[in-house]
């Protein structure tokens, strides 16, 4: 496609893009064959752990094996824990098996923890003994008595003896690309959260994807901050590097001390960071010291990113940008952009759909594609995408229609050069005095104000009006909120009746794994305090 050819919201999958009918396993495999002794995964620093890529497929047979002794192909296993070399040897092991690795929030407590154990039905749980000062042992003998399907537990501080049970067991079963391999639950930013099912073949080929869009060299050195229960850790990050013949360097999770120094002395290629961890790094001690001279790539978005952020980290680190736009119900990532577009492509849009997806800007209404520069619904159709919500045909039939397209959810648009805008969600929109009031127009005005350093606009409900605007923002440290002044700064550039009347002072915003804002609990927060 070349581009300004499109005059409709519409672009097509490319059909001669080879999609490998592959498993995770036999990319692992692959990928041994290539490179054996190239180190494919470490902890940071010198003294971290690290295994070659032999070395890592036995640490996979052998995990394989040990899940075999206790449970069978097709069932079922969680785990429950932070980013750790372990948690890569569950996900490769248990493809391996043909075992589906149900993957959870360690953040997950109490009634909503029992709720995913429950609806996922798994027979086997792995987690770590503490989260953060909490004890999980404590937890699971509470929660485990109303568990009937949950047959075994196993502490990650007991991995060898775990290990030990597979002896010499080195008989898998066969698996077909098409099998499930992973079951990542949404945030449940409505409702129960749901089980995404995602097959072999879409998670290998949509990592493969993504590492291509790099456009990086084989044997890249890949940071992986963020979590492992998300697809941004698991496939992106995790496959996306196995793909790449790199390797990957885990961390526990996002310390900006610690992704600083692994950077400087890892020697690190490319890394994923949302616009809050971005910052966080700007303002640590470390940062002036840090040499990021190995560092090609920098991979953002989850959110609003903001062009000051996309500016300063290139200026700062050196860095080429790239955005991303994904969803786990789509099977990680589903548009991008690439190293050598243009500031404004990198600040205003998530780049074009991987040549896999197919993508659409429906109408809301009529559902109908609208002319490019109009905001819908994005629908993509990708043999990437998920099976089904697990033990939810209903919802599943509520996001893929009859004709085989996912309902994103997400309100965008699509240029006429193929590049997409995201608007915000279908389920935030404002509607105010029968007006539609886009949130991510006025949070993209806002994040310009020089004090401004993260804002999130909702509607909350208003008796004459319907609903009315609320902007929710974090500032510069010394700044003092004065509504009538940012009303002021919008006042012109956006149509007042989408000016926010209402303004809240925040020390954070409350976000995903994923990095996106949950709004809904800033509206619960909101509805209290009245």
């Amino acid at each position: 496609m070349t581009e300004s050819q499109l005059t409709q919201s519409l672009f097509e999958a490319d059909p001669s893009v080879e999609i490998l009918d592959w498993t995770v396993g036999g990319m692992l495999r692959d990928a041994v064959s290539r490179v054996p002794n190239r180190m494919a995964l470490k902890e940071p620093g010198a003294e971290g752990r690290c295994w070659t890529y032999t070395q890592l497929l036995d640490e996979a047979e052998r995990t394989a094996a040990a899940l075999l002794s206790d449970y069978d192909p097709g069932d079922r296993v969680a785990v429950w824990a932070i980013n750790k070399a372990e948690y890569v040897f569950l996900q490769m092991g248990a493809a391996l098996a043909n075992i589906v690795l149900v993957t959870l929030n360690p953040m997950a407590r109490g009634e909503e923890l029992h709720y995913l154990l429950e609806q996922s039905r798994v027979r086997g749980l792995f987690y770590d003994a503490e989260f953060r000062g909490l004890d999980n042992h404590e937890l699971l003998t509470k929660l485990l008595p109303g568990l009937t399907d949950l047959g075994s537990t196993w502490c990650f501080d007991d991995w060898d003896t775990f290990m030990a049970r597979g002896g010499a067991n080195t008989s898998f079963p066969e698996v077909d690309p098409s099998d499930p391999v992973l079951i990542l639950y949404t945030s449940g930013t409505t409702g129960k959260p749901k089980g995404v099912v995602l097959r072999h073949r879409g998670v290998v080929n949509n990592g493969r994807f993504g590492a291509t869009r790099y456009e990086i060299e084989s044997a890249g050195v890949w940071l992986n901050v963020l979590p492992m229960f998300h697809i941004g850790g698991s496939i992106t990050m995790t496959l996306g590097c196995l793909s790449n013949l790199g390797t990957q360097v885990v961390l526990p999770g996002f310390d900006p001390a610690l992704m600083l120094q692994s950077i400087h002395d890892d020697g690190v290629t490319v890394t994923m960071a949302v616009p809050t961890m971005l910052i966080a790094m700007f303002e640590h001690e470390l940062f002036p010291g840090i040499d990021f001279s190995n560092l090609e790539i920098l991979v953002t978005g989850g959110t609003t990113v903001p062009p000051e952020i996309i500016t300063e980290t290139k200026e700062k680190m050196g860095v080429d940008m790239e955005v991303i736009f994904g969803q786990t119900e789509a099977g990680g990532v589903m548009a991008q952009s690439k190293r050598s577009d243009s500031d404004e492509r990198i600040s205003n849009t998530v780049g074009m759909p991987f040549p896999s997806y197919s993508m659409k800007i429906i109408n809301t209404e009529s559902g109908a594609i609208q002319p490019t520069d109009t905001i819908g619904e994005i629908c993509v159709n990708s043999p990437c995408m998920m099976k089904e919500y697990f033990d939810m045909p209903e919802k599943t039939a509520e996001t893929i229609d009859a004709e085989g397209w996912l309902h994103t959810g997400d309100l965008g648009l699509m240029r006429t050069d193929g590049y997409v805008q995201i608007t915000g969600r279908l389920k935030d929109m404002i509607i105010s005095g029968g007006e539609n009031i886009y949130p991510r127009e006025i949070e993209d005005r806002l994040i310009t104000h020089p004090d401004v350093l993260e804002v999130a606009v909702f509607g909350v409900p208003d008796n004459k009006w319907g609903e009315r605007v609320v902007a929710a923002v974090r500032l510069e440290a010394g700044a003092t909120l004065v509504g009538d002044a940012l009303m002021e700064f919008l006042d012109g550039t956006i149509a007042r009746h989408k000016i926010p009347r209402e303004w809240i002072e925040v020390d954070s915003l409350p976000i995903n794994a994923s990095g996106k804002v949950q709004k809904f609990i800033l509206r619960e927060q909101y509805q209290e305090s009245q």
